[in-house]
């Protein structure tokens, strides 16, 4: 039995695609935007450390220090993942 519903079949050059569009959304977007959040995940962690030895007699100092220092490290830490998916998915379509 025929299909009353014609089939299109279009052609898709990935590799055009990966090169002028994925290439340049993940070196000048994706890319920036993730530096920026690992260094301010820095800057949380070293804000905290500052705490931790400033305001070491203080137990609420020094805690809410430690505090910082874990979302700190939390923060480099969900940045890198983050920078490693991206990598993952520009390989496997051969972005990069």
């Amino acid at each position: 039995m025929p299909s009353i519903i014609p089939t299109a079949y279009a052609a898709a050059n990935m590799q055009q695609f990966t090169s002028n569009v994925l290439t340049p959304v993940i070196r000048e977007i994706v890319n920036p935007i993730i530096w920026l959040m690992f260094g301010v995940a820095t800057v949380v962690f070293i804000y905290g450390v500052l705490q931790m030895i400033i305001k070491g007699d203080d137990a609420t100092a020094r805690e809410a220090g430690q505090k910082s220092m874990l979302y700190g490290v939390i923060g480099m830490f969900i940045m890198v993942a983050a920078w490693g998916i991206v990598y993952l998915i520009g390989n496997t379509v051969k972005t990069f």
